[in-house]
């Protein structure tokens, strides 16, 4: 699928992306067993030679708020098999991770250097349809269901370390314009902090299809201890009358981002528009 990028879209040379995840999620395949992963990673070895296990991803859809069902009291779920991990298989020099469970597949693009570049949406969608179409080929030439899509989801984490523009985390107002300091005395600056926020998704005819959820962390670089925020945007919902909700949900990041900061940081990220 070719993906265009809207004109008008903000753009930076130099954004703080650390890491990006393309994901779908469907109905769960339960003929599938621990050893179709092992198969299907034989198709990837040469690309993702590494693998490691990790515990499920709980499945989960976004719906609106009238449609929320209260749970009340225990709930038991019917295993057709015996639980099963989250594969991992991981590139050469740890920049690009497929995981795979049994009602999904994710792919990540990961920064590991201070030299790696963000290779961009566009090219980090090809890669993600490519992989997902061999899974897709894979589950049917080993009769193992349908995939049946019911969510969607796009992820940004951003690392925004202190050095051009700010220096401590008390002057999130350089770095943030969700965030305004008290001019009293007290409480004071503030030492760290954690935000969170969601908000609704609509497409073009006002339809509800998903919601962005806005996570932003104080935090440390471990290699050296610089001050750091931790900006996540996660888009996540289904495609309703044929929309792509994968490039929707990008857009909705990225315009996000660019309300979410400040001018200063556009600056030193490099926008172009």
């Amino acid at each position: 699928m070719v993906t265009v990028r809207p004109l008008d879209l903000p753009d930076f040379s130099n954004p703080p992306v650390a890491e990006t995840v393309l994901s779908v999620q469907f109905d769960r395949l339960s003929a599938i067993r621990t050893a179709h992963f092992g198969l299907f990673w034989g198709e990837l070895r040469d690309r993702f030679p590494e693998t490691a296990e990790q515990v499920e991803l709980p499945s989960v859809i976004e719906r609106q708020p009238d449609q929320l069902q209260p749970s009340v009291g225990i709930q038991f779920e019917a295993l057709e098999a015996p639980p099963s991990p989250r594969f991992w298989f991981v590139n050469k020099d740890g920049t690009e991770l497929i995981q795979l469970q049994r009602d999904r597949f994710l792919k990540n693009w990961r920064k590991t250097g201070e030299t790696d570049s963000y290779p961009r949406y566009e090219r980090i969608r090809q890669g993600f349809d490519s992989d997902l179409e061999c899974f897709l080929k894979f589950v049917t030439l080993n009769k193992l269901g349908t995939v049946r899509v019911n969510q969607y989801e796009v992820s940004y984490v951003n690392h925004i370390v202190a050095g051009e523009g700010w220096k401590t985390h008390s002057e999130i107002e350089r770095v943030f314009t969700c965030w305004r300091q008290p001019i009293a005395t007290h409480p004071g600056q503030v030492q760290d902090l954690a935000f969170r926020a969601r908000y609704p998704i609509y497409n073009k005819d006002g339809i509800f299809v998903g919601r962005l959820y806005a996570t932003l962390q104080s935090a440390t670089r471990l290699t050296d201890g610089t001050p750091m925020f931790v900006f996540d945007l996660t888009a996540r919902g289904q495609c309703v009358d044929g929309i792509d909700f994968f490039d929707l949900g990008r857009e909705c990041i990225v315009r996000s981002f660019a309300e979410f900061t400040t001018p200063t940081m556009h600056h030193i990220w490099g926008r172009r528009r």
